[in-house]
């Protein structure tokens, strides 16, 4: 049973490690290239912010809760 939880653990990891690569990838093409195949990321992150920002209390336990699953 420890080695399905290890197996688990290990698997999200890599998945946060790659979506974290690509969505580096995607704010440097963005700003190089300008919108890419119409995925406006540095928007769509801009808008995350701006929602965290204005939930107040919870968005600011949300944003502590993804920076602590992407460390």
């Amino acid at each position: 049973m420890d080695n399905a939880w290890r197996m688990i653990n290990e698997l999200v990891a890599n998945l946060t490690s790659v979506i974290t690569g690509i969505l580096g990838l995607g704010i440097v093409g963005s700003l190089a290239f300008g919108d890419m195949l119409g995925l406006d990321v540095i928007g769509n992150i801009t808008a995350l912010v701006e929602t965290l920002a204005n939930g107040g209390v919870v968005g600011l336990l949300v944003l502590a809760v993804l920076v602590s699953l992407l460390k």
